[in-house]
C-alpha cells in the first residue's frame, strides 16, 4: 500500500498587507494542509493570542522543518528594515531571526524557502533568500503547488520531469493537482488524445447552445484540447471536466493516497499504474499512463486505451496485459 507521508511542520511567514493578502496566505495554508503539510501561520492563534508574539516566532522557528516567506513589496520593505520603526514589527523580528538562520549554516539554508503569489514578484525576494528556489504558489488556489510539496516532502521526484519522471509519481502529481483543484495543471497533464476525446465529449454534450453550434465541431475540438487551452470556451470546458473529476476523485487524500504494486507494462508506452489508499479506506482506481517525449502523462482513468472520434470510444485492455502478461 501507500506509505503515509511523514509529518512536515511547516511556519509560513507574511507581512500584513491587508485583507486580500491575509486570506491569500490563509488559503496557501489549508491548500497544504489539505495536502497533509503541518503548515501554521499566525492566524489560527488569534483566537488565543501568546503572550509575546517575538516569543512565539522564535518557538515556531524551532519547531518548523522548513518556512514559507511569502514575499511581497511590503514584505521586503519590512525585511530589510526601510518601514518606519514600530511598522511591521512582526516581518522585522521574523526577519532578523530568519537572517541569523541563514548565516548560522548552510545546512540551515535549505529551511527557508520563499514564495510568491504571481511571476513577477520574484524579483522582490530579499538578497539572503535570492540564492535558492523560489516557488509561484498563485493568489486563488491557481497556482501548481506540485514543485513545492515534492521538496517539502524530500520526495526524490523532486528532479524535473524533463530529465525523465517515473509513471507513478506523474499519477501521483496529477492527483495531487486535482486535489487542490489546479485546473491547468491537471489538464497539461492529460495526453492529447484524452484531451481531444474530453473536448469532442463535451462539445456534444452542448452541441445546442449557440456558442457552439457556430463552430465547426472538428475545427472547435482540436482547438479546445490544445495545451495551454487559448479558445474562449476552454474555460467552462475546464472547469466542467475538472469538476466531474474532482468528484469522482473526491475520497482521495494525497497525504494518504499513492501509487499501490508495481506499475504494469501494456505496451512501449503505456503503463498501468493502481492507486490505492494506506488505510484501505477507498477502492484502488487505475490510471492509465503514456509516456510522450520524457513525460508521463494521465491517458485514461481506467485501464482503457481512448479513441477519439464522435463520439469518442474506449478499448478495454486485455486482460493478459493488465494483470502483467504479454
Amino acid at each position: 500500500m501507500a506509505v503515509p507521508v511523514p509529518d512536515v511542520r511547516v511556519l509560513i511567514s507574511y507581512s500584513h498587507d491587508g485583507d486580500g493578502h491575509r486570506k491569500a496566505v490563509l488559503n496557501l495554508a489549508n491548500r497544504l494542509r489539505h495536502a497533509g503539510i503541518d503548515a501554521w501561520i499566525d492566524q489560527f492563534e488569534e483566537h488565543e493570542p501568546p503572550e509575546s508574539w517575538p516569543d512565539w516566532m522564535r518557538r515556531e522557528l524551532t519547531k518548523a522543518d522548513f518556512v514559507l516567506v511569502v514575499v511581497t513589496e511590503v514584505y521586503l520593505e519590512r525585511f530589510n528594515r526601510d518601514s518606519p520603526q514600530g511598522v511591521g514589527s512582526g516581518v522585522r523580528w521574523e526577519g532578523a531571526l530568519i537572517t541569523a538562520g541563514l548565516y548560522h549554516g548552510r545546512q540551515d539554508k535549505a529551511r527557508f524557502l520563499p514564495v510568491v503569489l504571481r511571476e513577477e514578484d520574484r524579483r522582490l525576494i530579499p538578497v539572503p533568500l535570492n540564492l535558492t528556489t523560489s516557488y509561484v504558489v498563485g493568489e486563488t488556489g491557481d497556482g501548481d503547488l506540485a514543485p513545492l510539496l515534492r521538496v517539502l516532502r524530500g520526495s526524490p521526484g523532486a528532479v524535473p520531469v524533463t530529465l525523465g519522471s517515473l509513471p507513478e509519481d506523474a499519477a501521483r502529481d496529477w492527483q495531487i493537482d486535482l486535489y487542490l483543484g489546479n485546473a491547468r495543471e491537471v489538464w497539461r497533464r492529460l495526453d492529447p488524445d484524452l484531451r481531444l476525446a474530453l473536448a469532442q465529449d463535451w462539445i456534444t454534450a452542448n452541441s445546442g447552445h449557440p456558442e457552439v453550434r457556430g463552430h465547426d465541431r472538428d475545427e472547435l475540438a482540436e482547438v479546445l484540447a490544445e495545451e495551454p487551452p487559448r479558445h474562449a470556451l476552454a474555460e467552462p470546458l475546464l472547469e466542467g471536466r475538472v469538476e466531474v473529476l474532482r468528484g469522482h476523485y473526491a475520497a482521495v487524500n494525497p497525504s494518504s493516497w499513492g501509487p499501490v504494486g508495481t506499475p504494469r507494462q501494456v505496451g512501449p508506452d503505456h503503463t498501468i499504474v493502481e492507486m490505492g489508499s494506506s488505510d484501505g479506506g477507498s477502492p484502488e482506481r487505475s490510471l492509465l499512463m503514456r509516456r510522450v517525449g520524457r513525460e508521463w502523462l494521465v491517458a485514461n482513468f481506467r485501464a482503457a486505451y481512448v479513441i477519439p472520434g464522435w463520439p469518442p470510444r474506449q478499448e478495454e485492455i486485455p486482460g493478459a496485459l493488465r494483470n502483467g502478461g504479454t
